[in-house]
């Protein structure tokens, strides 16, 4: 079994082998974190070629060879040649690179989950790698349920989180706060759009748990 991290690529050198859509949907969840992509392959397509004419990736248009790898973060090899993923794999582990060979889980140091993106917030759903169609499957099912609402209700918990902090002092009574508050039925009133309502409950056993506290200094 895996651990599950969050990793920050924002600003650093990562590696793409192949100019295929699997390449491409790779690229894509890099840019997402802000990385800087190099892409190795002697054609590429037409969606990569776009990223490239744009300039949101450094395309080197060349066969892999071994030796011509960069030095980087991480090495994702999405070609359809298993013996050139491996290559590129045994590089970049050479120069102690983070790899992910596509469909080759027993050689990577790390598997790419399905994602959900919805502003800050982010639902990550992996099979560690025995089956990513499994993963996909349960992506487009938590994205109906995951609407925009979440990224609106992300933004009001910034302000109410602070009033939290302030109210509440100790870290295990704030901790065990927001495991009450964060309910079901606050979860279908965010799902629906009614944010006031969810931010009226919050703010309500705030004040229940403010007039507890000084009541109980007398």
């Amino acid at each position: 079994m895996s651990y599950p991290i969050n990793f920050d690529v924002e600003g650093k050198t990562c590696i793409v082998i192949g100019g295929g859509h699997v390449a491409y949907r790779k690229v894509i969840g890099l840019l997402n974190a802000n990385a800087n992509v190099i892409l190795i392959a002697p054609d590429i397509c037409d969606e990569l070629n776009s990223l490239v004419k744009v300039g949101q990736i450094e395309w080197k248009r060349q066969n892999y060879l071994y030796g011509c790898l960069p030095s980087g973060l991480i090495l994702i090899a999405a070609t359809d040649n298993e013996e050139v993923n491996s290559l590129a794999a045994e590089e970049a582990k050479s120069k102690h690179m983070l790899v992910n060979v596509v469909n080759k889980t027993e050689c990577n140091d790390f598997n790419v989950p399905s994602v959900i993106r919805r502003g800050k917030l982010m639902i990550t759903i992996s099979t560690d790698g025995i089956s990513p169609a499994l993963s996909k499957m349960i992506r487009i099912h938590l994205e109906k349920q995951i609407n925009e609402n979440f990224v609106q209700w992300l933004e009001r918990l910034a302000d109410i989180r602070d009033e939290v902090k302030h109210i509440i002092k100790d870290v295990n009574k704030r901790e065990l706060f927001w495991r009450n508050v964060m309910s079901s039925e606050n979860f279908y009133l965010i799902q629906n759009g009614e944010l006031d309502k969810a931010e009226v409950n919050i703010r309500n056993a705030l004040d229940s748990y403010r007039h507890k506290s000084q009541n109980s200094t007398y």
